[in-house]
């Protein structure tokens, strides 16, 4: 994978001698050209995606494009997991212009702009899953177990406040009276001299097995 200061989505790629990697030899069987020219974007629950938009050959300086899929009305994406590895380039303005590019219009289906604010705060990053913007480490803590991290994926964040609400992807190991799937509010806050994404558990009562039954 190239090395970039720019976020991975919402970029035009590239990706030359596309043939060499199976799984898109495999993807675009049948299909003619050199290199990819695709775009990314955010998938709030898959994660960043590369979508493939056209399929193109350079010849002395002019770029000929052997397949136009959005002009053909068809799809082929890549996940995070097998884009990321290959060797890909951010795309210049001129090739942009070249090839007159454009954001499909059914991509923007899968904007977030009530995310964007977290989705570009670089103190959580250390806390994403890699490619998985919106999904992060949240720390749980109460008087009765030992401080767990635990996966949750953001649905809202206030940057102001610094809060927001997660959907939690995994189950607690311990019983902090949560389940995968419940929702859970977190906090921006400071711990031992380290920033975590805090969850604001309810203090409702736990649970029990039993129960008194009259006779």
């Amino acid at each position: 994978m190239n090395e970039t200061h720019n976020p991975l989505w919402n970029q035009f790629l590239v990706i030359k001698n596309f043939n060499q990697y199976p799984v898109l030899s495999s993807l675009l069987t049948g299909y003619g050209g050199q290199s990819l020219f695709g775009y990314t974007y955010v998938d709030h629950e898959e994660g960043i995606t590369l979508e493939i938009l056209k399929l193109f050959t350079e010849n002395d300086g002019e770029f000929i494009i052997d397949k136009d899929l959005p002009a053909d009305r068809s799809r082929a994406i890549l996940r995070f997991e097998h884009f990321s590895e290959m060797d890909f380039e951010i795309a210049e303005e001129y090739l942009i212009n070249a090839l007159k590019a454009e954001v499909p219009g059914y991509i923007k289906g899968y904007d977030r702009n009530d995310l964007i604010s977290f989705r570009n705060e670089k103190a959580f990053d250390k806390f994403r899953a890699p490619g998985f913007t919106d999904d992060i480490q949240i720390l749980l803590i109460n008087n009765r177990n030992t401080p767990e991290l635990i996966w949750g994926r953001v649905e809202d964040y206030n940057s102001v406040e610094k809060t927001g609400t997660s959907k939690l992807l995994v189950q607690p190991h311990q019983n902090f009276n949560l389940n995968n799937g419940d929702q859970l509010r977190f906090k921006w806050m400071d711990i031992n001299n380290s920033l975590y994404a805090v969850g604001i558990i309810d203090h409702k009562p736990v649970k029990k097995w039993w129960q008194f039954r009259q006779k």
